[in-house]
């Protein structure tokens, strides 16, 4: 048997309700600024540390400079190779990556390669937003190179 006066008639107290409601209250809202912090952090921006930057930083000049000793002594595929690594870790637009895409497409083109200087040499027009590479004598030659094999 039970006893009226341990058995609750009316549910659970309203003291007990008001607890479970408002614990449920804050538990919605932290976990919906949890997912909003989680949100933004996937698409946000990568930022890089300094030691990043500067990491990256040396390996574009250890490329240049190992590219540039290449291209010196005649391995000019090879240097391709190194002058490629330095446009790939540059930030877009930059005038280094400008610089890297010149120098590809004028090994290119020296090798007499035109079609694929070609691309090279428009790659560091479009990165040199302030024209300040002298590109077009070498993209002029190059398209009248590949305008006269075309046209035969």
């Amino acid at each position: 048997m039970t006893n009226p006066e341990t058995t609750p008639t009316d549910g659970v107290s309203k003291k007990l309700k008001a607890f479970v409601v408002i614990l449920t209250a804050i538990t919605f809202i932290a976990l919906v600024a949890l997912f909003t912090k989680l949100a933004s952090k996937q698409t946000g921006p990568k930022k890089s540390s300094p030691v990043a930057q500067n990491l990256d930083q040396y390996l574009s000049n250890e490329y240049t400079e190992v590219g540039t000793r290449l291209m010196n002594t005649g391995l000019k595929e090879q240097a391709i190779d190194q002058f490629i690594k330095v446009w790939e870790m540059q930030k877009i637009g930059s005038l280094d990556r400008a610089k890297a895409a010149q120098t590809v497409g004028d090994l290119y083109a020296d090798m007499g390669n035109c079609q694929e200087a070609l691309i090279w040499l428009f790659r560091a027009e479009v990165s040199d937003a302030d024209k300040t590479l002298p590109l077009q004598p070498g993209i002029d030659s190059c398209l009248a190179k590949v305008r006269g094999t075309h046209s035969k």
